[in-house]
Protein backbone atom coordinates (compact mmCIF):
# COMPACT_ATOMS: atom_id res chain seq x y z
CA UNK A 1 0.00 0.00 0.00
CA UNK A 2 1.42 3.44 -1.12
CA UNK A 3 1.07 6.06 1.41
CA UNK A 4 1.11 10.24 1.00
CA UNK A 5 3.65 11.79 2.18
CA UNK A 6 3.06 13.00 5.92
CA UNK A 7 4.61 15.82 4.97
CA UNK A 8 1.73 16.85 2.54
CA UNK A 9 -0.60 16.75 5.46
CA UNK A 10 1.00 19.06 7.14
CA UNK A 11 0.79 21.32 4.19
CA UNK A 12 -3.12 20.65 4.55
CA UNK A 13 -2.98 21.68 8.30
CA UNK A 14 -1.09 24.90 7.97
CA UNK A 15 -3.31 25.92 5.33
CA UNK A 16 -6.27 25.10 7.60
CA UNK A 17 -4.56 27.19 10.51
CA UNK A 18 -3.87 30.00 8.52
CA UNK A 19 -7.62 29.90 6.89
CA UNK A 20 -6.25 29.41 3.50
CA UNK A 21 -8.19 27.91 0.91
CA UNK A 22 -6.95 24.52 -0.78
CA UNK A 23 -7.70 24.31 -4.27
CA UNK A 24 -10.62 22.73 -5.08
CA UNK A 25 -9.30 20.42 -8.15
CA UNK A 26 -12.43 17.66 -7.41
CA UNK A 27 -15.43 18.09 -6.59
CA UNK A 28 -16.64 18.14 -2.26
CA UNK A 29 -18.18 15.04 -2.86
CA UNK A 30 -14.70 13.45 -4.63
CA UNK A 31 -12.87 14.15 -1.75
CA UNK A 32 -15.46 12.76 0.88
CA UNK A 33 -15.53 9.57 -1.57
CA UNK A 34 -11.63 9.51 -1.78
CA UNK A 35 -11.71 10.19 2.14
CA UNK A 36 -13.99 7.26 3.60
CA UNK A 37 -12.49 4.70 0.84
CA UNK A 38 -8.57 5.79 1.91
CA UNK A 39 -9.71 5.25 5.79
CA UNK A 40 -11.12 1.77 4.82
CA UNK A 41 -8.22 1.02 3.65
CA UNK A 42 -6.14 1.86 6.99
CA UNK A 43 -4.71 4.71 4.83
CA UNK A 44 -5.44 7.54 7.47
CA UNK A 45 -3.02 9.62 6.59
CA UNK A 46 -4.98 10.30 3.00
CA UNK A 47 -7.99 10.16 4.56
CA UNK A 48 -6.82 13.10 7.02
CA UNK A 49 -5.90 15.05 3.80
CA UNK A 50 -8.95 14.04 2.36
CA UNK A 51 -10.96 15.47 4.75
CA UNK A 52 -8.83 18.30 4.95
CA UNK A 53 -9.49 19.58 1.58
CA UNK A 54 -13.22 19.27 2.11
CA UNK A 55 -13.34 21.22 5.01
CA UNK A 56 -11.18 23.71 2.90
CA UNK A 57 -13.83 23.24 -0.37
CA UNK A 58 -15.52 26.15 -1.77
CA UNK A 59 -18.59 23.75 -2.28
CA UNK A 60 -18.65 22.89 1.53
CA UNK A 61 -22.18 22.73 2.40
CA UNK A 62 -24.00 24.87 4.73
CA UNK A 63 -25.84 22.40 6.64
CA UNK A 64 -24.68 21.66 9.83
CA UNK A 65 -24.58 17.98 9.82
CA UNK A 66 -22.56 17.78 7.03
CA UNK A 67 -20.12 20.34 8.34
CA UNK A 68 -19.90 19.20 11.56
CA UNK A 69 -19.47 15.80 10.44
CA UNK A 70 -16.73 16.55 7.95
CA UNK A 71 -14.66 18.25 10.97
CA UNK A 72 -15.58 15.44 12.94
CA UNK A 73 -13.95 12.83 10.44
CA UNK A 74 -11.05 14.73 9.76
CA UNK A 75 -10.35 15.46 13.67
CA UNK A 76 -10.76 11.54 14.43
CA UNK A 77 -8.06 10.93 11.34
CA UNK A 78 -5.48 13.13 13.13
CA UNK A 79 -5.94 10.87 15.99
CA UNK A 80 -5.28 7.82 14.62
CA UNK A 81 -1.91 9.56 13.03
CA UNK A 82 -1.27 10.45 17.09
CA UNK A 83 -2.12 14.53 16.47
CA UNK A 84 -4.04 15.12 19.43
CA UNK A 85 -4.03 18.32 19.46
CA UNK A 86 -5.67 18.96 16.46
CA UNK A 87 -7.98 16.00 16.48
CA UNK A 88 -9.35 17.96 19.94
CA UNK A 89 -9.76 20.93 18.09
CA UNK A 90 -11.31 19.97 15.40
CA UNK A 91 -13.77 17.52 17.33
CA UNK A 92 -14.88 20.60 19.41
CA UNK A 93 -15.36 22.40 16.47
CA UNK A 94 -17.17 19.53 15.67
CA UNK A 95 -19.42 19.52 18.62
CA UNK A 96 -20.00 23.61 18.46
CA UNK A 97 -21.34 22.73 15.28
CA UNK A 98 -23.83 20.46 16.09
CA UNK A 99 -24.98 22.47 19.44
CA UNK A 100 -25.65 25.38 17.03
CA UNK A 101 -27.92 23.42 14.32
CA UNK A 102 -29.56 21.49 16.98
CA UNK A 103 -28.05 18.05 16.16
CA UNK A 104 -27.48 15.31 17.95
CA UNK A 105 -24.11 15.43 20.18
CA UNK A 106 -23.33 11.31 20.70
CA UNK A 107 -21.27 10.56 17.66
CA UNK A 108 -18.74 13.64 18.64
CA UNK A 109 -19.07 13.20 22.34
CA UNK A 110 -18.12 9.51 22.48
CA UNK A 111 -15.35 10.34 20.34
CA UNK A 112 -13.97 13.14 22.93
CA UNK A 113 -14.16 10.96 25.39
CA UNK A 114 -12.23 8.34 23.73
CA UNK A 115 -9.38 11.05 22.89
CA UNK A 116 -9.42 12.60 25.97
CA UNK A 117 -8.39 8.95 27.60
CA UNK A 118 -5.79 8.63 25.21
CA UNK A 119 -4.22 11.77 26.21
CA UNK A 120 -4.71 10.86 29.49
CA UNK A 121 -7.43 13.89 30.11
CA UNK A 122 -9.01 11.70 32.98
CA UNK A 123 -10.85 14.76 34.10
CA UNK A 124 -12.21 15.78 30.60
CA UNK A 125 -13.35 12.56 29.38
CA UNK A 126 -15.29 12.44 32.49
CA UNK A 127 -17.01 15.72 31.59
CA UNK A 128 -17.80 14.80 27.94
CA UNK A 129 -19.58 11.13 29.29
CA UNK A 130 -21.44 13.22 31.58
CA UNK A 131 -22.92 14.87 28.54
CA UNK A 132 -23.36 11.48 26.58
CA UNK A 133 -24.69 9.45 28.98
CA UNK A 134 -27.91 11.24 29.10
CA UNK A 135 -28.35 10.75 25.27
CA UNK A 136 -27.43 7.05 25.21
CA UNK A 137 -30.83 6.80 27.35
CA UNK A 138 -33.10 9.54 25.46
CA UNK A 139 -31.71 8.68 22.21
CA UNK A 140 -32.22 4.60 22.45
CA UNK A 141 -28.25 4.29 21.81
CA UNK A 142 -28.10 1.03 23.43
CA UNK A 143 -30.55 -0.41 20.68
CA UNK A 144 -29.23 1.26 18.01
CA UNK A 145 -25.48 1.92 18.95
CA UNK A 146 -24.66 -0.65 21.15
CA UNK A 147 -21.08 -1.53 20.38
CA UNK A 148 -20.23 2.79 20.06
CA UNK A 149 -22.16 2.80 23.55
CA UNK A 150 -19.96 -0.04 25.16
CA UNK A 151 -16.43 1.07 23.69
CA UNK A 152 -17.99 4.83 26.01
CA UNK A 153 -18.33 2.66 28.69
CA UNK A 154 -14.99 1.07 28.38
CA UNK A 155 -13.41 4.54 27.78
CA UNK A 156 -14.64 5.56 31.42
CA UNK A 157 -13.43 2.08 32.85
CA UNK A 158 -9.74 3.24 31.56
CA UNK A 159 -10.19 6.61 33.07
CA UNK A 160 -10.99 5.21 36.31
CA UNK A 161 -9.01 2.37 36.50
CA UNK A 162 -5.80 4.70 35.90
CA UNK A 163 -7.57 7.65 38.39
CA UNK A 164 -7.80 4.94 40.98
CA UNK A 165 -11.06 3.95 41.08
CA UNK A 166 -10.90 0.14 40.41
CA UNK A 167 -14.11 -0.77 41.84
CA UNK A 168 -15.92 1.76 39.33
CA UNK A 169 -14.33 0.78 36.61
CA UNK A 170 -15.51 -3.01 36.96
CA UNK A 171 -18.72 -1.82 36.99
CA UNK A 172 -18.28 -0.20 33.83
CA UNK A 173 -16.65 -2.44 32.18
CA UNK A 174 -19.66 -5.12 33.46
CA UNK A 175 -21.87 -2.71 31.42
CA UNK A 176 -20.24 -2.54 28.41
CA UNK A 177 -19.46 -6.53 27.87
CA UNK A 178 -23.74 -6.75 28.65
CA UNK A 179 -24.08 -4.57 25.97
CA UNK A 180 -21.66 -6.65 23.46
CA UNK A 181 -23.24 -9.75 24.50
CA UNK A 182 -26.81 -8.87 24.45
CA UNK A 183 -26.25 -7.03 21.20
CA UNK A 184 -27.75 -8.47 18.28
CA UNK A 185 -26.04 -10.26 15.21
CA UNK A 186 -27.32 -7.98 12.72
CA UNK A 187 -26.23 -4.79 15.34
CA UNK A 188 -24.74 -2.08 13.20
CA UNK A 189 -20.91 -1.89 14.16
CA UNK A 190 -20.51 1.52 14.10
CA UNK A 191 -16.72 2.84 13.73
CA UNK A 192 -14.26 2.30 16.74
CA UNK A 193 -11.88 5.07 16.00
CA UNK A 194 -8.11 3.64 16.81
CA UNK A 195 -6.65 6.99 18.38
CA UNK A 196 -3.24 6.61 18.50
CA UNK A 197 -2.60 3.48 15.95
CA UNK A 198 -0.89 5.19 13.13
CA UNK A 199 1.79 7.25 14.40
CA UNK A 200 4.21 9.17 11.76
CA UNK A 201 7.30 7.25 12.15
CA UNK A 202 10.60 9.43 12.80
Amino acid sequence: MTRQPIRSLFTALALLAAGGTLAADLEFEEYIQRAVSARSRGDWQSAANGFAQAINHADLPKDGATRSEVNMEYGRSMGVLCQYGEAEKFLLRAKEIAEKTSITLFPVLQELVAVSVVQKKYDAAAAYFAQLRPLIEREGRAKTSPLLVANAWDKMADALSASGHADEAAERRQEALRLRESAPKAAPPGTITPYGAKCPKG
